[in-house]
């Protein structure tokens, strides 16, 4: 569910309504009873910008924030002999992070990058703290969580599961405009597989689609 008209207060502000407006809609989708006010959020709420290949969080680090991408696109991956192996791309409107790493201050074993020109925002513990003293807000958090770890789930059975070609014509489907945005060798990496690889699977799945 999505409003068709935005509350006033949203309306109102000046400063910063991009990424208001953007978070507004995430908060619709996810709990649509849930209601805030931003006014009293905007002190707290920090974004940041960053270039292509830069990293927000590299493994071996504290990832002390839940991310959410207003612009641009990140990927998480993990290291394993020295080769990297992307679990998830997050554009647009996806909140992305370690939450065991956040709740308890450990090192996380995944590194998040930008794909390409990115901004986002960071919600760290005032903000989550804020949340937990609001109505409702402890339940919106466990939403939050719930939907970092049922990605994660699907991940993971995808990999076990789903072979590569299945998994690139699923992103076919649901997201072929970030198919065009993601470097070659990412997707790669992503779909467990050789660039050389990815390339003969594009030609198998292009050959199907037009016999």
């Amino acid at each position: 569910m999505i409003f068709t008209e935005q509350p006033k207060w949203l309306s109102d502000l000046k400063l910063g309504c991009q990424m208001y407006e953007s978070f507004y809609t995430f908060i619709q989708q996810l709990f649509p009873d849930f209601k805030i006010d931003f006014l009293l959020l905007e002190p707290l709420i920090k974004s940041k910008k960053l270039h292509r290949g830069e990293f927000l969080v590299q493994e071996g680090e504290v990832c002390n924030f839940v991310g959410f991408t207003l612009k641009g696109c990140l990927r998480t991956f993990v290291l394993k002999n020295g080769k990297e192996y992307t679990l998830f791309f997050h554009p647009e409107q996806q909140t992305f992070g370690d939450y065991e790493s956040f709740q308890k201050y450990q090192p996380t074993r995944f590194s998040f990058q930008a794909v390409e020109e990115s901004e986002v925002i960071i919600f760290d513990h005032q903000v989550m703290q804020f949340f937990e003293t609001i109505p409702q807000g402890q339940k919106f958090l466990r939403l939050v969580a719930e939907d970092l770890a049922f990605s994660l789930r699907d991940k993971l059975l995808s990999l076990f599961l789903d072979p590569p070609e299945e998994r690139y014509l699923n992103l076919l489907q649901t997201e072929p405009k970030l198919l065009q945005r993601i470097p070659q060798h990412y997707l790669a990496s992503y779909l467990g597989i050789e660039p050389q690889s990815l390339s003969r699977l594009k030609r198998r799945v292009h050959q199907k689609v037009i016999s």
